[in-house]
């Protein structure tokens, strides 16, 4: 499946219930974060998300909701994509990297 557009992204993020999810680490996080809207906060590696895996429902109840999932560079965001899907959730987003994401 190909990435989504930025216009897709943000008509996603702009619908009612949705999920901003950074999957980066803590100290990423304490680096930068997205400024304009409030995200939900989540840990996945490529080699462990247990973090997410444990958190998930209490972050985000509404499997039916809008997930955009992003990180520094969209491969942590895709597995986290991967591991929402598994678990339910329906309309899971890899918006990639949070640099890319100044329109949201």
């Amino acid at each position: 499946m190909a990435s989504p557009t930025p216009a897709e992204v943000k008509a996603a993020a702009d619908k009612s219930g949705a999920v901003l999810l950074d999957v980066r680490t803590h100290k990423e996080l304490a680096t930068e974060k997205l400024e304009k809207r409030p995200f939900k906060h989540a840990v996945c590696s490529l080699d462990d998300c247990t973090d997410l895996m444990k958190r998930a429902e209490e972050l985000m109840p509404d499997k039916s909701a809008n997930v955009i999932v992003y990180c520094r560079s969209g491969r942590r965001a895709g597995k986290a994509k991967d591991i929402l899907e598994q678990k339910g959730y329906q309309n899971v987003i890899n918006a990639g990297a949070l640099k890319d994401l100044h329109y949201l």
